[in-house]
């Protein structure tokens, strides 16, 4: 699994050469590696383009399908908060216990994501140790 960044000269750069010259890190890279890497180019006078490695695959959309669930879930909490704000009445005790209802099943919900990712995450670290 390899980072690439194209490095691209901005206009007023004086070193053609580098221009699209792509550069790699793996594993090891931190952020603080690459916002000093930028901030190295920004000295350089250069910039950074994010090129898309490719395609974004079938599993990717499957993994990303629960949190495009919460967001809709947020969208819609939010659509029928602002619709009966704009109603300029009040909510009926009926209406006020259902909203909160909906909001604590968000709330459950991204918990439990949040869960799954962190396990997720325990499980690669430590499958990343076992084969190291």
């Amino acid at each position: 699994m390899n980072l690439e960044i194209a490095a691209a000269l901005s206009p007023t750069a004086a070193a053609p050469a580098a221009a699209g010259v792509p550069v790699q890190g793996g594993y090891g890279l931190s952020l603080t590696d690459f916002g000093n890497f930028q901030q190295s180019m920004l000295q350089a006078e250069m910039r950074l383009e994010a090129r898309p490695v490719g395609e974004v695959t079938e599993a990717a959309r499957q993994l990303m399908k629960p949190f495009e669930h919460i967001n809709g879930e947020a969208r819609r909490l939010s659509i029928d908060a602002k619709a009966a704000d704009n109603a300029g009445r009040q909510m009926t005790p009926s209406e006020m216990v259902s909203l909160n209802v909906r909001c604590h099943e968000f709330s459950f919900h991204c918990q439990l994501m949040s869960n799954i990712a962190n396990r997720t995450s325990d499980g690669l670290q430590q499958l990343f140790r076992q084969q190291s």
